[in-house]
Formats: C-alpha cells, structure tokens, sequence
C-alpha cells in the first residue's frame, strides 16, 4: 500500500524536472511514510511513497523490466503468488517477491488482459517504452483512488490524492457543480473531484496515454474463476487478505460483519488476532458489544475514545480528503487508534451493500409493496392532501414527514423516491434558500437526473438502489473516507466483502433471496450460522454515527461562530447566511438532523476554500 504520482509528457522530460515530482511525492508522503522512489524517462515520470506490506526488503518502486517498462502501483495482489507460479512456469524470472514485479510481468506478457486477471485492490501507471504509450488503471470495485488530469498541452498528470495534481497543475479552483452534487448526497456521485479540472478514473478502467493523441479510455472486468459456494468464496477472501509480511489487525463493532470477518481470520492467522473498536456511535452498547464479541471469539480488542481537537482535527481532515465530508472524524480516529498497534487492519465495510442490510433497503421494499396495493392515482391524490395540510404546519423546511409525503406521491419512480429517501433535496426554491451568488451564478446540475442517468436498468427497485449505490456511494463515500482516513496516518485498510470474486457470486441473486419478506440481511445470517453464535448474529443493527444537531452545539458553535458568521459567508458567496441563521435557531433533534449536515457540510467548506483555494495548508 502506498501512494503514486507523475506525468507523462509528449515532450522530452527533463532531468530538473526531478524537484517537481519530489513535490508531488512529499505531499502524499503520509500515504507512504516507509521510504519514496521516483523514476524520469523520456516521456514519463514516476513517483512512490511505500507503506511495506510484501517483500520487506525488495519491494520497492518504481519497477522496471527491461529498461522498456517502468510502473508504480498502489494497493494489495492477493493472487500474486499463484500468477506468479504461472510466470514462472512460462520461464519469466523474478528478483523479487512482490506483487508490483508481477503486475508489470503480466503485462508484457498479456497486455492489457492481464488486469483482469488481478484479485485486489490497485491503482496503477504503466510506461511502456516499447508502444510508446502510457497506462493508468483502477480496480474494478475501485477500492484504489486514482485522479487525473489531461492538460491542452498533452500533458497528463495522476496522483494517488489531487493534491498532488495540484503541484505540477497549480492553484486549485472549486468546482460549483461539484459542491453542489455533494450537498446534495453528502459524497461526490462518478468521477467528479471538488476540484476543477481534476477527475477519477472510474472503476475497471484503463486510461491508454500517447505522446501526440488522444487518450483513449478501456474498461475490463475481473475474469472470474469457476463457480463455488458462496460462504467458501467468502472464507476464501478472508484468507487471501491475511496475505502481508507483516501483522494484521482487524477492525470490530459490534456488528457481524466485522465479527464475521474477525472469527475467520482467526483461523488463518499465524498469530493472535487484535482487533480495534471506537467507543462512540449512535448505539451506546456498541463498544460493550464489540468486547462481548471479541470475549465470544477468543481474541483482543482494543478500545479508545475520541479526544475533539476540532480547529486542529477538521482542518487536518478537510486536507486529508480533499472535500467535506460527514462522521470521517470517527473514521479517522479508528485509524489512529490501530496505527499505534499495527500496519494493516481488515475492515467489515461492503457487507451492508452486498447483502442488503440497510433500513433504507427495508424501506424501499416496503415501498415496492405498497406501490402495488395502491393505484399511482390514489398516492399522488393522498400525497397532494397530505401536502397541503403540512403547509400550515409549524415543522422546519424539508421535514422528515414532507419528504416521506413526497415520495407517497412518487410511488414507482424509484429514482425519485430513492433520492428523497437519502436527502436528496435539489429544487429551485431550495436552491435560492441555502445559495449565496456563487453557487446560483453557477452551471449546476439537477440532482435527481444525475441519479436518473446512472440509475440501474432493474425492474426491482431494491437491487436496483443497492446497485446505483455500489457503484456511487461505495465508492465515493465509504471507500473514499476509509482510504483517505487511513492512509493520512500510514494504515493500510483492506476489504474482504468487496473481494471481485464475492462480490461478483452475489450481485446475481435476487431479493427475495438476501432479503426474504423484507429481512435485511437474512441471507447473509443464514449463510454466517456455523460462523457466529446467535448472539452476534441477531443484534440490532447500529452505524457508526453521532446525533448531529447535539454535536454540532456541543463541539462547533465556537468554531460556526467564526466560519460561518455572516460576514465570513457573504465573503466567500457560496451560501445563504440567512439559512445558516434560520437552521441555528431551530431547537436541537433528530428532527433537523438534515439542517444540521448541511451546516457541517458548509463549515467544512469554508475550511476547504482556506485550505486549498487560499493556501493556508493546516
């Protein structure tokens, strides 16, 4: 695990041009804290950042094979050693034992089919001398982050983080429509950055370079081996992801999907398994729940408590991933906490998206069946009455009961109602209630068409939620925050639910089948019962969230006080301070739990112009 930066040029690359991508690489040094390589070819330049998983002593990058193929890489193989058993078989020598040697041995050997053939998470740049061209390539459930951006000039400059970008490409500048989508679904919906100019590369894709030509974009798909049982796939991954030369720890709540994990690398791991719990979240049980766990399985768990540092934390977070984000501060602390411990730790997340454990699940299954017991005239008639007698209420604005009458009346369109069950508010009213001139001046994009256009072709509103989010959500929220949290102290997080091959065996099966009778999860229980005791398996489910009015007033108003006075919002112009104002006098609940993400979500915007626009680097 690692980061990696760079450029190619169509013109020659010049030898001082060594300091530029030293500056690249030390600005995601954090990602790599165990030593940095760099490498400068005619038209490429390559830099790494090393966290040391495999191969201690000789893994280190950039590699090159016969002075034609340099490449840095980003992530974990968890099938090098049997690719590698087959190159070897053809007669391909090896000099050392890593993954990344093997990656770029593949490639000469198969081109670009040889991705397909990698079980793992990877981001990746290839310089081929020989076809004088360039390759970046992401894992297909992109697990890896990878960013780009293709200058007039033919340049084309990559960086594990933007950041990096940033150096070579210069000052940053917002992205409006950006900021907009992610205000909207709290994450950055496909390949957007906050960043102008700057874009991922999307899962399963490669990126083909050349000196003088267009780039030209691939996709592929992980080749998938023979059928097997799923819980054997399963136990499988759990195993291959213990793969490293040094130890693996674990995360655990008080969940069975970080249970499930846990009691599985147990019995695969040459040592004693540690595993690592926060103590907060929105069920205050789960941390006596993580211990009973870890007491059940026989293994250590580790626990800490946040300590709020917030001028010195959130701004340290808003550098680290790049964008605004709700509840990473849990995410990150976990981090720390392991980091003190150990370098690599197995991670439960993926399991709610694989096998249909959400509440919001539940909720659109119940949707789905209430749509068919009710004529789409009959909802539309009773979401209109329903409106109008909310109008006089004395609610907030966009109240939890308006939005539920809403999607009353969108009953069918799933992307609708999907996008109202997850606060997806986008309208003009709105918009001129929370935007200041900037944001309205902008070229901004409705929302709930962004959802239309990458909303799946599935006749069954549930798997197609849950495959819209897996392609969006997972990636640019979860994954996101957990790399970001991750790496920014030098951990590696690994994810045996997002394994190719599982995820690959379950996205077939239908809903009545991982969710019967609207059962979140009921599969995935039945599948774990030879795993884990009734007790775990049969908790309620809790998230990893705080209240977040009651935070804010608790561990913000001091810092709201400054970032979000009047005075600081009419500076920058991207919100409505009349709508800061309004949101702060409603009394605190549940019941503005929206309001007050979107006052966090602004704070930690003004951190981000300060930070990246402004330059004041934390």
């Amino acid at each position: 695990m690692c980061g990696i930066t760079g450029w190619f040029s169509p013109e020659e690359i010049k030898q001082e041009d060594e300091a530029n991508l030293q500056k690249m690489m030390h600005v995601i040094a954090h990602r790599g804290p165990d030593g940095q390589g760099s490498i400068i070819t005619e038209h490429a330049a390559l830099g790494h950042v090393r966290l040391a998983i495999i191969d201690l002593q000789n893994g280190r990058q950039p590699i090159s094979l016969n002075k034609q193929y340099q490449i840095v890489f980003n992530g974990e193989i968890y099938n090098y050693k049997e690719l590698r058993s087959n190159l070897m078989q053809k007669g391909h020598q090896f000099y050392s034992q890593s993954d990344t040697e093997v990656i770029l041995a593949l490639y000469v050997y198969y081109g670009m089919e040889a991705f397909s053939l990698l079980r793992g998470m990877f981001a990746i740049a290839i310089w081929d001398a020989a076809k004088q061209c360039a390759l970046l390539v992401r894992d297909t459930i992109g697990i890896k982050p990878l960013f780009y951006n293709h200058l007039s000039n033919g340049e084309l400059i990559f960086g594990s983080e933007a950041k990096a970008i940033l150096v070579k490409q210069g000052q940053a500048q917002l992205n409006e429509n950006a900021l907009h989508l992610l205000m909207n679904f709290r994450y950055l919906p496909g390949q957007f950055s906050l960043f102008k100019n700057i874009q991922q590369l999307a899962p399963g894709s490669i990126l083909q370079w050349f000196p003088h030509k267009q780039p030209k974009i691939h996709h592929f798909q992980f080749k998938q081996p023979e059928p097997a049982p799923i819980f054997d796939v399963f136990k499988s991954s759990c195993q291959l992801h213990l793969t490293a030369d040094v130890e693996v720890g674990a995360y655990l709540s008080g969940g069975i999907d970080s249970a499930s994990i846990a009691a599985l690398a147990i019995h695969n791991s040459a040592q004693p398994l540690r595993t690592f719990t926060l103590n907060i979240g929105d069920d205050p049980d789960e941390a006596k729940n993580a211990q009973r766990t870890a007491q059940i399985l026989g293994i250590n768990n580790i626990q800490g408590d946040i300590e709020y540092n917030l001028d010195k934390q959130l701004p340290n977070l808003v550098w680290h991933l790049e964008l605004p984000k709700i509840n990473a501060l849990q995410t990150f602390c976990v981090s720390q906490l392991a980091a003190q411990h150990v370098k690599v730790v197995l991670s439960g997340l993926g399991g709610d998206e694989l096998f249909l454990g959400y509440n919001a699940h539940k909720i659109i299954y119940h949707m789905d069946c209430l749509n068919t017991l009710m004529p789409n005239i009959l909802s539309r008639s009773l979401s209109g009455i329903l409106q109008r007698s909310l109008s006089s209420s004395p609610l907030p604005m966009w109240s939890e009961p308006e939005r539920a009458i809403l999607m009353l009346g969108a009953l069918g369109d799933w992307p609708r109602v999907y996008g109202l069950l997850r606060n997806v508010w986008d309208n003009p009213k709105l918009r001129q209630q929370i935007y200041g001139s900037r944001m309205l001046d902008a070229d901004l994009d409705d929302a709930f068409k962004v959802i239309r256009q990458h909303w799946p072709k599935q006749n069954d509103p549930v798997k197609a939620m849950a495959g819209f989010e897996w392609q969006n959500k997972m990636v640019n929220d979860l994954l996101w925050q957990e790399d970001r949290c991750s790496m920014a102290v030098g951990l590696e997080v690994r994810v045996p639910f997002l394994d190719p091959v599982l995820a690959n065996a379950i996205q077939p099966l239908s809903r009545q089948i991982l969710m019967p009778k609207g059962i979140p999860k009921a599969y995935m229980r039945s599948m774990l019962r030879t795993v884990l005791p009734q007790e775990i398996l049969h908790r309620p489910k809790s998230g990893f969230q705080v209240d977040a009015s009651h935070f804010f007033n608790q561990y913000l108003k001091h810092m709201a006080d400054e970032w979000l006075s009047p005075e600081k919002i009419r500076e920058v112009q991207l919100f409505n301070p009349d709508f800061v104002q309004r949101v702060r006098n409603y009394p605190t609940g549940k019941s503005v739990r929206w309001h007050y993400f979107m006052l966090y979500l602004m704070l930690m915007t003004h951190l981000w112009i300060d930070v990246f626009e402004q330059g004041n680097r934390p």
